[in-house]
């Protein structure tokens, strides 16, 4: 897995998932359960990356509690406080900047190649040296460093030094396609919340939000002035916000499900009440991948 430092994850509070989950902790009352309880509830659940993420916290929360059962009350409130600190927890490949890894410690480290000797109008000669100071003292056990071509740069010092293993250079392939793509996973703050609100209940777009999973094909469309999200079968499932803004000269050339997050009229703020029209509704929240190149079909791209 792979994780960008600027990444974020929809809402753990809000998923669908951890809404069902809470749901039925509940519904136990002032019950006890315990790790199996809670691993048989998941059991029947289509796999996907959020059951996945809730299966961690349960062998978390067995893990603090000796495996010994507790209130369902207590999960509930514990598991809130975990979906808040896993914004900030890594899982995966980290990539990241010098300067976001700042305070951060990690056991393997690999420092890229390229840009190091730039600094800015306000900076000083030696601020290049001190920023790649910080990136490689992240490591705790391992240090990589890469470099591009014959230059030497910043690793210069290091050629003679007795503790650093040189290593042939490596024969470059091309870089395949995949590497001119942007990947932007969406958060609430780029879809448009009360789309699935404005509509009743017994709306078919609640319908045919709820078929819809982790990792399912989306379709994009302009209409207008709107950017809206349709599933295979053409139904208008979401719509982006407003104010979100794709990358500049690219063109969306695939769109899946990220997740369905929960939405409802208490939380919602209260200029659009007059247009609510159902209690609660669940809102599509995208991944988008962006590319140089045309796609084959039209609704999936924009300007």
């Amino acid at each position: 897995p792979v994780q960008m430092g600027n990444e974020e994850i929809p809402s753990f509070w809000r998923l669908r998932e951890t809404q069902k989950f809470v749901t039925w902790l509940r519904d136990q009352g002032s019950g006890l359960v315990d790790k199996g309880k809670l691993h048989a509830w998941l059991a029947p659940h289509t796999p996907g990356p959020w059951i996945a993420l809730l299966r961690e916290a349960i062998d978390q929360y067995a893990l603090e509690t000796g495996g010994e059962e507790t209130s369902a009350t207590r999960l509930i409130e514990w598991l809130a406080e975990w979906g808040r600190e896993i914004r900030r927890r890594q899982r995966g490949l980290l990539l990241v900047t010098a300067h976001g890894a700042k305070g951060l410690e990690f056991d393997h480290v690999v420092v890229l190649d390229g840009g190091w000797e730039r600094s800015g109008d306000d900076e000083d000669a030696d601020t290049p040296r001190r920023l790649y100071y910080v990136a490689m003292t992240r490591a705790r056990k391992t240090l990589t460093l890469m470099r591009l071509g014959e230059r030497h740069g910043l690793h210069a010092p290091l050629s003679e030094n007795p503790s650093v293993l040189l290593r042939e250079p490596a024969a470059l392939p091309l870089p395949p396609p995949e590497l001119a793509r942007h990947y932007q996973r969406l958060t609430l703050r780029d879809v448009y919340l009360g789309f699935a609100g404005h509509r009743p209940a017994g709306h078919p777009v609640h319908r045919a939000i709820a078929a819809l999973s982790p990792g399912d094909r989306l379709n994009v469309r302009v209409n207008g002035q709107r950017r809206e999200l349709l599933s295979d079968d053409g139904t208008v499932v979401g719509r982006l916000a407003t104010t979100f803004e794709p990358p500049a000269g690219l063109r969306c050339i695939s769109a899946t499900v990220l997740a369905v997050t929960t939405w409802n009229r208490e939380i919602s703020d209260s200029k659009y009440q007059d247009n609510i029209e159902c209690d609660a509704w669940e809102v599509v929240v995208p991944e988008l991948v962006f590319g140089p190149e045309a796609s084959p079909a039209k609704r999936n791209e924009w300007e």
